[in-house]
């Protein structure tokens, strides 16, 4: 039963470095200069690219014909029109999660996982992991990660047949070499069921969810931690004995971040959706881990006259931002009570925030290809220049302030650095641009100590630096061609970014 008043809802208005008066857009906002012209039936992932477009993955087709054919990947264009240049991908090179590796990207599809080039297009380097056969033949698929080298570990339920190993029978933690072969010096791993997700921490460990209940045949929670080669950590045992993450976060202190469908034992009437771990496992008491999420499958006008069953408290996925809230993600839900649109933004500890994703969010439309109603945020990424993308299955969007109905698919929102007015007015120019490798950064007068950070296209920081005069000189000259992002920091102003593209 749903408890209003037992449950707190925050409302906090999010006070940003400088704030005074509010400008025209504020954080969180539609960009409406961006929008794509994706017609069905979902989004999966996408990766922003060095060149300002969008690499795109899911089940895509941009007509409501049901017999033109569906695309696994596509690109856009910074503003979110359709790159038709772009060669037609079937579903087999697509739909599933994609992951920037260096200056490319690695990309799911339904069962196994490809590499790609810095234009998204087939790595032909990267073998099809089934070319192992009969060694290796995929099955079921699940998730992946990338180390650095650019060699994989993938998760799901496989088949191996190296007899030799004693490596025969279903698998579901395999590793692959860098070149798509096979790695044997990696013992493969088995449970009793599908691992569909797998994070990495720090310390090299992983930390896996899915359906096995056991790993190399000892008994553990269907959330659980793995060394660095694959065996049991039994130093981690997961408060919640039965369930699914469907998204994981490491955070700096040890702490996890859990969301999903969970409870503490399988014959528990508690349903759990958002839980913050110790490092061992246990619950952290100071996280609101009773959180309660409802999915919606009814319209506004017929809740909450229905009855709510097991079947409609579904998985919620998780991203924490910047600024350390965190936004949940999923279809239509009642969160504490209260109507989210498939998103909806927590403070640090869990706590249900008012602001900035209230009433509104994600349109649903019908898909007459599949029979299902779709209404769906799958994901959120803040991009290097401050900007938000969302992404899912979803026609509409609504902003509290903006209702788009012609929204599709993915949406871009401004980001932390909108909606306030300057104590001072900063110019800043960054020049030449483009760039062959040096770069000046010059501000109309002195700010005393301001810290310059740069950014590549994938988010990643490539150079940090201070500025204690009107001009500095930024070396990238190590650093591969592409867009870059300079940002500006300091105490009295808010952060101010630039673009320069490295060109040679």
């Amino acid at each position: 039963m749903i408890n209003v008043a037992a449950k707190r809802i925050k409302a906090v208005a999010v006070l940003l470095v400088g704030a005074a008066t509010a400008a025209a857009q504020q954080p969180f906002d539609l960009d409406l200069s961006f929008q794509t012209t994706i017609e069905r039936i979902y989004v999966s992932s996408i990766a922003l690219m060095s060149n300002g477009k969008i690499l795109v993955s899911g089940r895509i087709g941009f007509t409501n014909n049901q017999l033109d054919p569906e695309m696994g990947s596509v690109r856009l264009f910074p503003n979110g029109s359709w790159d038709s240049s772009f060669p037609t991908f079937p579903l087999t090179i697509g739909a599933g999660k994609i992951t920037p590796w260096a200056d490319q990207y690695y990309v799911a599809t339904a069962q196994l996982v490809r590499r790609l080039t810095p234009e998204g297009l087939i790595d032909p380097t990267f073998q099809h992991l089934n070319d192992n056969a009969p060694l290796f033949s995929s099955f079921q698929g699940g998730d992946y990660h990338v180390y650095p080298d650019g060699s994989i570990v993938i998760t799901g339920s496989h088949t191996m047949n190296v007899p030799d190993s004693g490596w025969v029978g279903s698998h579901h933690m395999i590793w692959f070499n860098n070149d798509g072969t096979l790695d044997f010096t990696r013992r493969p791993r088995r449970g009793n069921g599908t691992i569909s997700l797998i994070v990495p921490q720090p310390d090299g460990k992983f930390l896996l969810s899915g359906a096995a209940t056991t790993w190399e045949g000892v008994p553990k929670p269907n959330i659980f931690r793995v060394h660095t080669d694959g065996t049991l950590d039994t130093s981690f045992t997961c408060a919640m004995g039965w369930g699914e993450a469907a998204s994981m976060t490491v955070l700096d202190d040890g702490r996890i971040l859990v969301s999903g469908l969970f409870k503490t034992q399988f014959s528990s009437p508690d349903t759990l959706h958002f839980v913050r771990l110790m490092p061992n496992g246990d619950l952290d008491p100071t996280f609101n881990n009773d959180l309660e999420v409802v999915r919606m499958p009814w319209l506004s006008s017929e809740w909450p006259g229905n009855t709510i069953n097991w079947g409609q408290f579904g998985l919620v996925g998780h991203t924490r931002i910047s600024d350390g809230r965190i936004v949940m993600w999923g279809v239509h839900m009642l969160v504490e009570g209260q109507e989210r649109l498939g998103i909806a933004m927590l403070d640090p500890d869990g706590e249900l925030l008012e602001e900035p994703f209230g009433a509104g969010g994600c349109g649903r439309y019908y898909s007459p290809g599949t029979g299902y109603l779709y209404g769906e945020i799958s994901g959120i990424i803040e991009a290097p220049d401050g900007f938000f993308y969302i992404w899912g299955a979803y026609k509409g969007y609504d902003d509290g302030t903006t209702n788009d109905p012609t929204q599709r698919f993915i949406s871009r929102l401004y980001g932390l650095n909108v909606g306030v007015a300057e104590r001072e007015q900063v110019q800043v120019e960054v020049f030449p641009n483009p760039s062959a490798g040096e770069v000046i950064v010059e501000l109309e007068r002195s700010l005393g100590v301001e810290t310059l950070e740069v950014h590549d296209a994938l988010g990643r920081s490539v150079l940090q630096q201070l500025i204690t005069g009107t001009r500095v000189m930024l070396d990238l000259s190590q650093q591969a061609d592409g867009l870059y992002t300079v940002t500006l920091r300091g105490r009295a102003h808010a952060p101010v970014v630039r673009r320069v593209v490295i060109q040679r």
